[in-house]
C-alpha cells in the first residue's frame, strides 16, 4: 500500500510524499542551527574559543548561506532542483558530521562554511520543489505545511540539542543527524523528479555572483561585529564601503547583463516586492522576539537551558497545527487577508510580552507563545505563497533564493539590532534607577535595613551585613533594568511586526485560475480577476 501512494496516476510521485521528503532536509537544517547556541559555551571549552573568536562559529555559517542563496536559486533554475536540492544535502550533511569531528578550531570554522554553502544549495531548492508539486490552488497549503515543519525543526533544536549537550556529548548533536538526513538523501534520489531546465541563459554571472557575495558578506560582519568593534571603527566603516560599492556594482552588471544572475525585473512585480518586504519585518520581528524571550527565561526568571527550550513548545505546536489552515486561507481567499491577519495577532503577542516581571509565571508566557504561533502560521504559508505565485515557472528557484535571502537578512538585522539595543537600554535604565534610589534616599534606607536585618540574624557582623544588603539591592536595581529593557525591545519588535502590516496592503490576490504566472512588466494580470 505504501508503494503506491508514493506515486500518483500520471506516473509523476505523490505530491504529500514530495513535501514529506523535501522536508526532512529542511527540519535537519532548522534543528542544527538552532542548536548550535546550545552547544557553543562546550565548543568554547573544547577547542580554547574566546568569547570574541566564538562568534565566527556563527559567521561561518551565516555569510556563505545568507549571501549564496539567489546563486543557489539560479542555479537550480539552470541545472535542475533535484539535483541542487540532493547535492547540498549530501555537503550539508558530511559537512555537519565533520563538524561533530572536529580536532581544531580552524577544522570546525570550516566545516561550518561546508554547512553554510550546503543548506544554501538546498533551501531554495527544497521550497520550489514544493511549489511545482502542487496544483496553484492547493500551493497555499503545501507551502505552510512545509513552512511549519521547517521552522519547527529550528524550534526544536534548543529542546532536543539542550538534552543531548547537557546527557551526552556536545558532538553528538552533529552526529546524531547522519542517519535521518541519510534517508532522506535516498528518498530524494528515487522518488523525486528533475524539474524542467531553464535553457534560455546558457551563462552564469559569476562576476555578479562575486559581488553579491561581498556586499551581503560585508552586511553579515557588520550586524554581527559592529557592537563588539564599534559602528565609527575603521574596520567596521571599511566594511559598509565594501558593502555599498559591491551592491552598487551588482545592480548595473544585473541590469545590463544578457545572463543576470538575478533578474532585476522580479522586482517590477510590486507582490514580490512586497511580500519580500513583509517577510524581511516578520524575521526581524520574530529572530528578534525569539533572541529575546530564551534570554528572558534564562537570566529573569531562572530557567535552565532545557526548560528555556522546553517552554517554546506552545509555539511550535501552534505554528505546526495551524500553518495548513494558514495556507488553505491563502488558497481560497489570497495571501492579503490571511497575511495582514497573522502579522497583526503576531505584532499584538509580541507587544503583550512587555508587561512580563521578575514574578512571571510560565502559562502567561505559554498563552503568548500559542498566539505568537498563530501568527506566524497565518502569515509564513500566505506570504511564501504570494512571493512565488505571480513568478514563471522558470524563475522559481531564484525568486525562492531572493525571498529567503530577504528573510534570513532581516532575522540577522532584528538580532543584531535588539542584542544591541538590549545592553544600551539596560544601561540607560540601570542609570535611571540608579539616580531615584540613592543609597542616601529614605527607601534604600529601609531597603537596605531590612535586608540587613535578615543578614544579621542568619550570624553577619553588622558591617558584613550592611555589605551584602547594598549589593543585594545593586541586584535587584540591575535586575529591574534589564526587566525594563527587555519590556522596551519587545515593544520594538511589536512595531517591527505592524510594519509588516501596513507592507502587506500592496500584496495582490491571484486569480485561483491563474495556472501560468507572470511577472510584472512582461505581462499584466486582467484586472478584473484580481480580488
Amino acid at each position: 500500500m505504501f508503494a503506491v501512494n508514493t506515486a500518483s496516476a500520471g506516473g509523476q510521485p505523490n505530491k504529500y510524499f514530495v513535501l514529506f521528503i523535501v522536508s526532512l532536509g529542511t527540519v535537519l537544517s532548522g534543528y542544527v542551527s538552532s542548536s548550535l547556541d546550545i552547544a557553543l559555551s562546550n565548543i568554547m571549552n573544547t577547542f580554547g574559543f574566546t568569547m570574541d573568536t566564538v562568534t565566527w562559529v556563527l559567521l561561518s555559517y551565516m555569510i556563505p548561506y545568507g549571501a549564496t542563496l539567489p546563486i543557489m536559486g539560479k542555479l537550480g533554475d539552470q541545472f535542475g532542483h533535484k539535483r541542487m536540492y540532493v547535492g547540498g544535502l549530501i555537503l550539508f550533511t558530511v559537512a555537519t558530521m565533520m563538524v561533530g569531528l572536529s580536532w581544531s578550531s580552524a577544522s570546525v570554522v570550516i566545516f561550518r562554511i561546508l554547512q553554510g554553502i550546503g543548506a544554501a544549495m538546498f533551501f531554495p531548492n527544497a521550497m520550489t520543489i514544493v511549489a511545482n508539486a502542487f496544483p496553484p490552488n492547493e500551493r497555499g497549503q503545501a507551502m505552510g505545511m512545509w513552512g511549519a515543519l521547517a521552522a519547527s525543526g529550528a524550534a526544536l533544536g534548543p529542546t532536543i540539542g539542550g538534552y543531548i549537550v547537557e546527557y551526552l556529548n556536545w558532538r553528538m548533536l552533529f552526529n546524531s543527524i547522519v542517519p535521518i538526513a541519510a534517508v532522506g538523501i535516498i528518498l530524494a534520489i528515487t522518488v523525486l523528479k528533475e524539474s524542467e531546465l531553464n535553457n534560455t541563459s546558457a551563462k552564469i554571472d559569476y562576476f555578479g555572483g562575486l559581488m553579491l557575495v561581498s556586499s551581503l558578506s560585508s552586511l553579515i560582519i557588520i550586524l554581527n561585529r559592529g557592537s563588539k568593534e564599534g559602528w565609527t571603527s575603521l574596520y567596521i566603516v571599511s566594511l559598509f564601503i565594501i558593502m555599498f560599492l559591491s551592491m552598487a556594482v551588482f545592480v548595473y552588471v544585473e541590469s545590463h547583463s544578457k545572463d543576470p544572475l538575478v533578474d532585476i525585473s522580479l522586482f517590477k512585480n510590486s507582490t514580490f516586492v512586497a511580500a519580500n518586504v513583509v517577510g524581511f519585518l516578520t524575521f526581524m520581528a520574530l529572530m528578534g522576539g525569539l533572541f529575546l524571550i530564551p534570554f528572558f527565561l534564562r537570566n529573569i526568571l531562572g530557567y535552565t537551558p532545557i526548560h528555556a527550550g522546553i517552554a517554546l513548545i506552545p509555539l511550535i505546536v501552534s505554528m505546526i497545527f495551524l500553518a495548513p489552515l494558514g495556507g488553505k486561507l491563502a488558497d481560497r481567499a489570497g495571501g492579503k487577508t490571511p497575511t495582514m491577519l497573522g502579522m497583526l495577532i503576531l505584532s499584538v503577542s509580541l507587544y503583550s510580552f512587555h508587561t512580563m516581571t521578575a514574578d512571571t509565571s510560565y502559562p502567561f508566557i505559554a498563552v503568548r507563545l500559542v498566539f505568537m504561533g498563530i501568527g506566524l502560521a497565518l502569515t509564513m504559508s500566505p506570504l511564501s505563497n504570494a512571493a512565488m505565485a505571480t513568478l514563471p515557472k522558470e524563475k522559481t528557484g531564484v525568486g525562492s533564493g531572493v525571498f529567503n535571502l530577504f528573510k534570513n537578512v532581516g532575522g540577522s538585522v532584528g538580532i543584531a539590532i535588539l542584542g544591541t539595543l538590549l545592553d544600551q537600554r539596560q544601561i540607560y535604565h540601570t542609570q535611571i534607577l540608579s539616580n531615584y534610589i540613592d543609597v542616601s534616599s529614605s527607601i534604600a534606607q529601609q531597603t537596605v535595613a531590612g535586608i540587613q536585618a535578615v543578614f544579621m540574624q542568619s550570624g553577619m557582623q553588622s558591617s558584613q551585613a550592611y555589605a551584602a544588603a547594598l549589593s543585594v539591592l545593586q541586584g535587584m536595581v540591575t535586575k529591574q533594568a534589564a526587566v525594563m529593557a527587555y519590556s522596551d525591545l519587545f515593544k520594538i519588535a511589536a512595531l517591527l511586526a505592524s510594519l509588516g502590516i501596513i507592507a502587506s496592503t500592496m500584496i495582490r490576490n491571484i486569480p485561483k485560475n491563474n495556472e501560468t504566472s507572470e511577472i510584472e512588466g512582461e505581462k499584466e494580470p486582467v484586472p478584473a480577476a484580481i480580488h
